[in-house]
């Protein structure tokens, strides 16, 4: 990595973490949809990403706030920017097959969503939002034998409330 690509990075990530007041979006201001903080977030990571386009850190919270937003086309442009700036086998690249296998699963393609997920998991052990959205996969795919085994692999402690919810029906739905 060049020297001059690691402290614009490193400084884009300390400048993200403590940006000014006017680059974020004002808590006295009152937000009637969360739509609009995370749009304003977006367009700020936008600006920045446009500027500064090796920043993977950002490239990964753009992609993350897009999904959360339902804005799969950037997510996806933002995950395959990623895996041509990462390394093969980084954390970054697990980042970026992850996000990509989300795409896939929100547009109802569980088989692709499955592959990406899979290959994600090696590079990201111990990711249990990723072991919630291969069960995810793995349920569309009709694998709901599997899918349950997956989400009893999680612990109690660890299993969002998306996961709680799938692990009730699943145990539900797969009982003789």
């Amino acid at each position: 990595m060049r020297p001059a690509y690691a402290i614009t990075s490193l400084g884009l990530n300390i400048f993200w973490r403590l940006r000014p007041a006017g680059l974020r979006v004002s808590r006295s201001r009152e937000l009637t949809d969360a739509h609009e903080q995370s749009t304003d977030e977006a367009l700020t990571l936008r600006a920045l990403i446009k500027r500064f386009p090796f920043w993977v850190e950002g490239r990964y919270r753009l992609a993350e706030e897009s999904l959360a937003s339902n804005d799969i086309a950037t997510a996806y442009a933002e995950a395959q920017a990623l895996q041509t700036l990462s390394p093969h086998s980084s954390h970054d690249k697990g980042r970026a097959l992850f996000v990509l296998g989300r795409c896939y699963l929100r547009r109802g393609d569980g088989g692709a969503a499955l592959t990406l997920l899979t290959e994600a998991a090696q590079l990201l052990p111990q990711n249990y939002l990723l072991q919630e959205e291969m069960s995810a996969a793995l349920a569309l795919e009709g694998n709901k034998a599997k899918a349950l085994s997956v989400l009893k692999e999680i612990p109690e402690d660890k299993i969002s409330a998306e996961g709680k919810a799938a692990l009730r029906w699943l145990s539900a739905t797969n009982q003789p």
